[in-house]
């Protein structure tokens, strides 16, 4: 209790230098704790896409002429390729074709309540990859591909614009103009889902699943393959290739390619050109570059600090002395005082971080494919806050704290009572 009161003592006393010591310190766990948070976002198994570490992506396709080396052509996947080259591999569990969410228009029959959503295009094995809440309905099957009306998943806030209640299971809208029927309604989706987000799902055509050449296997969409375990994601990579040389070996003019995919989540979320994958490398380099530079600045400066507040102290630590205290008591005390500023920094930059990140939400987690902000966004606990990286982090200042100030408190301990009390 003594360090503690000591330690609000001194901020009173120092209100500017304590200040910024804790800011410092609160600073430093904010940028890390919001990167962190970033990279789970992206990364890490959290609903609706609790399956990432056991997904493979793959998104895009390479045609080369089979004698004209020349002739590339780059596109999307195909509904055809995942069915001839991933379903039937013993290792998938699931998989899904689908076309990343994009703008369309919904309304009620006779054209009235209108509104935009993020509508995506995919199919019966897209609800087994993901794990999407139904608040009614169900998701497609098979037998939906065979409807007269073409069957929709809409989202819980689109069911209630529309019908001004999630019960809308049966009911007929209009998509795009053209007619529907509501099969299944779902909790929404936040919009920091990369693949799983949407607030309107579609069937796409079961035709896209039929091979009449090579050119079949080139589409818009991306397909995901679920491995019962990352250790099947060797064999199923063995398998798509092996594919891949049967269907190659059968062509006259074209073969296909998939650049060295499937992608786990990391080199998926990062994958930008078709014909090239990310260098994950130095990704992690950044990464590591960027955390290192966030924390190596506050660690100068508050050794700084430390060391005038040492300046400023000469004289109490001179009158310490005079009244008996050894080097070790006045080493302790100071790096006790130290330890509750750290304490206060860390509470203040886990809140920071929170406000952070919730204030660059759409510039961090948000599709630019899509219209994004009319879905809805949610962050849950687990991802807010990783106990183990917070105390990583705080851990990692309060070291920092310690050394800046250790090295400044025992040079002054090492004064004599009267250097201690002349020194200005």
């Amino acid at each position: 209790m003594q360090t503690i009161r000591q330690a609000f003592i001194l901020l009173r006393q120092n209100p500017l230098l304590s200040t910024i010591s804790i800011l410092g310190t609160a600073f430093a766990i904010t940028m890390i704790m919001a990167i962190v948070i970033t990279w789970q976002m992206k990364y890490a198994d959290i609903e609706p896409e609790v399956n990432r570490s056991r997904c493979l992506y793959i998104s895009s396709v390479h045609l080369q002429g089979k004698e004209n080396k020349g002739w590339n052509n780059y596109n999307s996947c195909s509904p055809a390729f995942m069915k001839e080259c991933i379903q039937p591999l013993p290792e998938v569990e699931a998989c899904t074709a689908f076309v990343p969410a994009g703008v369309a228009l919904v309304s009620m029959p006779d054209g009235t309540n209108r509104m935009k959503v993020d509508a995506m295009e995919t199919d019966p094995g897209f609800w087994k990859v993901f794990r999407v809440q139904f608040v009614a309905g169900r998701g497609f099957n098979d037998s939906d591909w065979g409807g007269d009306v073409p069957a929709i998943v809409i989202a819980a806030s689109v069911a209630r614009q529309l019908f001004g209640t999630t019960d809308a299971v049966g009911k007929t809208v209009l998509l795009n103009r053209n007619e529907t029927r509501v099969c299944g309604v779902v909790k929404d989706v936040s919009v920091t889902a990369k693949d799983a987000y949407a607030q309107v799902w579609r069937l796409y055509p079961a035709n896209l699943q039929d091979v009449t050449s090579v050119y079949s296997y080139s589409g818009s969409h991306t397909v995901v393959a679920l491995a019962h375990s990352t250790d099947d994601f060797p064999a199923i990579r063995q398998g798509i290739e092996k594919r891949l040389k049967d269907i190659n070996a059968i062509q006259d003019e074209r073969l296909i390619d998939i650049m060295e995919q499937p992608d786990e989540i990391v080199a998926h979320v990062n994958h930008v050109w078709a014909n090239r994958g990310p260098d994950l490398r130095m990704l992690y380099i950044q990464y590591f570059l960027a955390l290192l530079i966030i924390l190596l600045v506050p660690s100068l400066n508050l050794c700084g600090l430390s060391n005038s507040r040492m300046q400023q102290r000469m004289s109490e630590l001179g009158v310490r002395k005079a009244f008996g205290a050894t080097r070790g008591v006045l080493m302790r005390q100071i790096l006790n005082e130290n330890l509750v500023l750290t304490l206060i920094g860390g509470v203040v930059g886990l809140l920071f971080s929170y406000l952070a990140v919730y204030a660059m939400r759409t510039w961090l987690f948000t599709n630019n494919l899509n219209v994004g902000t009319s879905g809805d966004f949610d962050l849950s606990m687990s991802v807010l806050f990783s106990p183990t990286v917070f105390c990583l982090a705080f851990l990692f200042c309060l070291v920092i704290n310690l050394l800046s100030a250790g090295l400044p408190t025992w040079l002054a301990a090492r004064h004599t009572i009267v250097d201690s009390l002349n020194d200005k």
